[in-house]
C-alpha cells in the first residue's frame, strides 16, 4: 500500500477525533443546533454510501462490463454502511431536539393539528424502530453483496454470480423503499406539517451524484498511485462521466419537478417550505446549487475531452461531493434552530467526525482486498473496454 494510502487511516482518525470533541463541547453550549449539524452531516455523508449501493446493484443487474473494474471501488464506498448503522444513534438520541412533531406543544396551532393528525405514524418508539429496520436492511444488503463478490474472487464463481444477481434484482427495491422513507422521517420531518411525495427521489438523485463523484476520485487516487490495474483509464472515465451527467440532469429535473408542482399549487402551507430557502442567505445558497450542481457540472460533462480526462473528472467529483452536502445542508438547515457563530463550528466538527469516522472504516475495509474482481468473468473484457 502506498504512503499516500497509509496515512488516510490516521488522517481519518485524527480528523474524526477533533470532530467528536468539539461536537461534544457544541452539544453542551448549543444542543439544538450541534444535533442539526450532525443530522446534515450524517446523512450527506450516508448519501455517499448509500449511491454506491445502489450504483453496485444497478450495475450488476444491467450487466454493465465497463463498471466491473471498477465495482470493487464501489463496494469499498458501501461495506462502510456498518459504520454508519452505529452513527445514527446520536440522531436517534437527539431526535426530541431535532423534530417538533415529537413535542407537539411546542408548535403553532395550525402546525399541531397537522402533526396531530400524523400521529399514527410520526411519535418516537416507531420512529426509532423505522430507523433501525432501515440500518439493517442497507447493513444486510450491502454485506451479502460484498461477501457474494469476495467469493467469487475465492473461485465461487457461478453460485456467488446469480447470488449477486438476486441481491442486486432484489435489492434494488428494497433500497428504493427503505432510502425514500428515511429521507422522510430524517430530513422531511423537520419541517411536520409540509410534504412532498418525491421527496425519497430528490435524495436519491443526490446520493447517485455523491457516489458517482466519489468513485471517480477514489479511482484517480489509486491510479495515481499505480494500485489500480493500468487499463483502467480515459475510457472508464468517459463512461463514468456519462453516468453522472445523467444523475446531475435527474437531480434538477427532481428538484424542479417538486418546485413546480408546489409553487403552482397556490397553497400557503405547501409553499412555505420553498418561501425560508428562497429568502436572504438561503437564497444564495440555492442560486450556489443551481450553478455548482448543476449547471457547472453540465456545461463540463459535455465536452468529450474533458470527459476522458481523469484529473478533470476527480476535480469534478471533489466539487460536486461539497455540493451535495451544501444540497442536503440548503434541504435541512432552515428548518433547524440557529445559534449564531457557534453553528458553523458545529457544522464542521460534526462533518469531520462522520467523515472521519466514515474514510476510516472505507480504509479498514479495503485493507487486503484485490482491488478488481479478479475471477469475475467479465473483468478481461471491462479492462479492454473502449468508448467511441
Amino acid at each position: 500500500m502506498s504512503a499516500i494510502m497509509e496515512r488516510i487511516p490516521r488522517a481519518s482518525l485524527v480528523a474524526g477525533a477533533l470532530g467528536a470533541i468539539v461536537l461534544v463541547i457544541g452539544f453542551i453550549v448549543a444542543p439544538a443546533r450541534a444535533a442539526a449539524s450532525y443530522l446534515i452531516a450524517y446523512t450527506a455523508c450516508l448519501g455517499v454510501a448509500l449511491g454506491a449501493l445502489a450504483l453496485v446493484m444497478i450495475a450488476r443487474v444491467t450487466a454493465a462490463n465497463w463498471f466491473v473494474a471498477l465495482r470493487r471501488q464501489a463496494e469499498h464506498v458501501m461495506a462502510t454502511l456498518p459504520a454508519f448503522a452505529v452513527l445514527v444513534i446520536p440522531v436517534l438520541l437527539s431526535m426530541h431536539l431535532l423534530y417538533p412533531w415529537s413535542t407537539p406543544a411546542r408548535l403553532e396551532p395550525a402546525a399541531r393539528a397537522a402533526v396531530e393528525a400524523k400521529t399514527a405514524y410520526l411519535n418516537t418508539p416507531f420512529f426509532v424502530i423505522r430507523s433501525i429496520i432501515y440500518v439493517i436492511a442497507w447493513v444486510l444488503l450491502a454485506e451479502r453483496l460484498r461477501n457474494a463478490s469476495l467469493a467469487q474472487d475465492r473461485g465461487e464463481g457461478e453460485r456467488a454470480s446469480r447470488e449477486m444477481y438476486l441481491l442486486s434484482a432484489g435489492g434494488l427495491i428494497v433500497s428504493a423503499v427503505t432510502v425514500s422513507f428515511a429521507s422522510f422521517d430524517w430530513l422531511m420531518s423537520l419541517t411536520p406539517a409540509w410534504y412532498s411525495t418525491i421527496y425519497g427521489v430528490d435524495y436519491f438523485a443526490g446520493a447517485m451524484v455523491s457516489a458517482l463523484a466519489a468513485l471517480a476520485v477514489i479511482v484517480a487516487m489509486e491510479r495515481r498511485t499505480a494500485e489500480i490495474p493500468a487499463a483502467v483509464g480515459s475510457d472508464h472515465f468517459h463512461a463514468l462521466a456519462k453516468l453522472l451527467l445523467t444523475f446531475v440532469l435527474f437531480w434538477v429535473y427532481i428538484g424542479f419537478a417538486q418546485y413546480i408542482v408546489v409553487w403552482s399549487g397556490e397553497i400557503p402551507a405547501e409553499r412555505v417550505w420553498y418561501a425560508v430557502r428562497s429568502r436572504g442567505g438561503w437564497r444564495v445558497v440555492a442560486e450556489i446549487l443551481i450553478l455548482g450542481h448543476f449547471a457547472l457540472p453540465f456545461c463540463l460533462l459535455l465536452v468529450q475531452a474533458l470527459k476522458r480526462s481523469v484529473a478533470i473528472m476527480a476535480a469534478l467529483g471533489a466539487w460536486l461531493l461539497v455540493m451535495h452536502y451544501v444540497d442536503v445542508y440548503w434541504i435541512a438547515m432552515p428548518d433547524a434552530p440557529f445559534s449564531g457563530g457557534w453553528g458553523f463550528v458545529t457544522d464542521a466538527a460534526a462533518l469531520a467526525f462522520v467523515g472521519g469516522a466514515a474514510s476510516a472504516a472505507w480504509a479498514v475495509r479495503r485493507a487486503g482486498i484485490a482491488v478488481v474482481p479478479v475471477a469475475d468473468p467479465r473483468l478481461a473484457a471491462s479492462l479492454q473496454y473502449r468508448t467511441d
